[in-house]
């Protein structure tokens, strides 16, 4: 292609205005820094875009293809969510395990409690009304 003409954009895009906002959207993304999609052989932006107008490789994203994008990013989304579910459910099931794991004396018996409560009671003095006696 020798010389890029507007009839060659318009068998891809039909809508002269639209072709205009195609052109000036994918030639401000050009300048931004994205990769041409086409050959550049030092042509200026605006002739990249309309290249690749013509070529095909750039247009407008219609209904069907922003609902197809909402849709994946809904599936990703809930697969990431049940993901997160199942690891989740992974820890609690570790978590427990290594609970179950643990000696009783560490575990909370309220008897053990006692007997320590009483070893340390033993040649203390209890504080009385007028003065302390040694138990």
């Amino acid at each position: 292609m020798a010389r890029i003409t507007v009839e060659d954009c318009l068998k891809e895009e039909q809508n002269r205005f639209a072709l205009v906002q195609l052109a000036a959207r994918r030639t401000k993304q050009l300048l931004s820094g994205a990769t041409p999609l086409v050959e550049s052989r030092r042509n200026k932006s605006v002739v990249n875009a309309l290249r690749e107008i013509a070529a095909g490789q750039v247009r407008f994203k219609t209904e069907e293809d922003l609902q197809r994008e909402r849709e994946e990013a809904l599936l990703r989304r809930e697969e990431e969510l049940k993901q997160q579910q199942l690891a989740d459910e992974e820890r609690a099931r570790a978590a427990a395990a290594a609970q179950a794991e643990l000696p009783e004396s560490e575990s909370g018996d309220d008897s053990s409690e006692e007997e320590r409560a009483e070893e340390l009671s033993d040649g203390l003095s209890v504080s009385g009304g007028s003065g302390s006696t040694p138990v």
